[in-house]
């Protein structure tokens, strides 16, 4: 069976899609441009800053494995997750370099913190303890931990006046190395300067007391998620944590200069192709019904695999109502991330109907070769995308096959 590809595709792209052969829909993640944006972030921040490389929610759907080998091989210091569960899979994995848990951990979780050398984030005297008991049940000293100030997110941390206790409870057990602080930024993103200069100095404040109570400069102080990386360089401190940036999501116009790659993409292959004739109700619910002689085609994805999925949350102002309308008409009129059109080479075609729970239709009338085994691919939010969606990891060397968070199912080598 052939397979249509664009005029334009070239050996690598062949070699990619001989690898996804055998796969219905899979993630495409480019790790020459995932090793290439960090190497341009590396020198963007200078050799002084430590470099959090953010690997969180399966490294924003790209495959926490092996994104986390590419990261530390090209420039990043240390990673950081969220939850224990994300840096014991690392650990397990063999990823050896230093790892923060940025989020709050349960009592139960603290063993697993110890023995996996994993750096705890603590904003409670009593969660600072927990890592001190652990420690000393396995016989650990100096282990290393980050407290978490709140500042202006409303989430997670130790208040400015409640600090200088957690700090002296930590510096009471000699199990515990208080290595750095840290908060997080709400409006960095978003446009609200003055929020984010409102919590540096509220940050500050309290590293100033805690550092009074400790009689000592904190070592690692950071605050700068990606778009404060890029828009607030004053605030990079002893380091930043990268997230979004790494995977090809500019922030900014200064990250824009740094020519950074996007290294995700969804894919499909065609599993099917029909001529249906006009007035046939296409989907469920005959959502869309031909109003001419169509040709139509099925891929084997649907709402299960995270396709067409978009988290929705309660609009809090009518701007946020307005962005909502907003992005729901440019997706109606086939514009933007969410639009329901597909890509077939450097042409589109529209999606019909509605995405079922593991098929989409496709229109493919003025696309005339298209034929099953046809690689198409989708628009989609990538930290919505299924985790068992493969993931297949491509470089100009290697591509390796990757399920559900694994990286040993399958691996070939480009030439072979």
């Amino acid at each position: 069976m052939s397979v249509m590809r664009p005029e334009s595709a070239g050996v690598e792209e062949r070699q990619r899609e001989e690898a996804a052969r055998g796969l219905g829909c899979w993630v495409e993640v480019d790790m020459d441009a995932l090793a290439h944006n960090a190497r341009a972030i590396r020198q963007y921040l200078g050799d002084e800053k430590i470099f959090y490389g953010v690997v969180k929610a399966n490294a924003y759907g790209c495959g926490i494995v092996e994104c986390a080998r590419c990261l530390v091989e090209n420039g990043v210091d240390r990673l950081a997750v969220t939850h224990v569960s994300e840096g014991v899979q690392l650990r397990q994995s063999g990823i050896d370099a230093p790892i923060l848990v940025m989020a709050p951990f349960v009592a139960e979780e603290a063993s697993e913190l110890v023995r996996y050398d994993l750096t705890a984030s603590v904003s409670a005297v009593e969660a600072a303890l927990a890592i001190a008991r652990e420690g000393r049940r396995q016989g650990r000293r100096k282990l290393p931990i980050h407290i978490k100030v709140e500042t202006g997110l409303g989430r997670t941390g130790v208040f400015a006046e409640e600090a200088p206790s957690l700090v002296a409870a930590i510096l009471g057990q000699d199990e515990l190395y208080l290595e750095g602080a840290f908060t997080h930024l709400a409006t960095a993103a978003t446009g609200d300067v003055g929020h984010v200069h409102r919590q540096v100095a509220r940050f500050r404040e309290a590293v100033a007391a805690m550092e009074a109570c400790a009689g000592a400069a904190i070592p690692v102080k950071h605050v700068a998620n990606s778009a404060a990386t890029m828009a607030f360089p004053q605030y990079h401190f002893d380091g930043v944590r990268v997230g979004t940036l790494l995977y090809g999501q500019p922030a900014g116009p200064v990250a824009a200069g740094l020519a950074l790659r996007d290294v995700w993409r969804l894919k499909a292959r065609v599993a099917h192709v029909a001529t249906l004739p006009p007035g046939h109700g296409v989907g469920y619910g005959r959502a869309f019904v031909t109003g001419r002689e169509t040709r139509v085609a099925v891929l084997p994805i649907g709402y299960v695999d995270g396709y067409q999925l978009e988290p929705v949350s309660m609009p809090v102002s009518l701007w946020d109502l307005a962005k909502v309308l907003l992005k729901t008409s440019a997706a109606y009129f086939g514009i933007g991330p969410l639009a329901r059109s597909v890509r077939i080479g450097d042409r589109r075609a529209p999606v019909l109907g509605k995405v079922a729970m593991q098929m989409t239709m496709i229109d493919v009338t003025a696309i005339p070769d298209v034929q099953p085994g046809t690689v198409v691919q989708l628009p989609a939010r990538r930290t919505v995308v299924a985790l068992n969606v493969p993931r297949l990891h491509v470089s100009a060397e290697t591509t390796r096959l990757s399920k559900l968070g694994g990286s040993q199912a399958a691996e070939w080598a480009a030439g072979s």
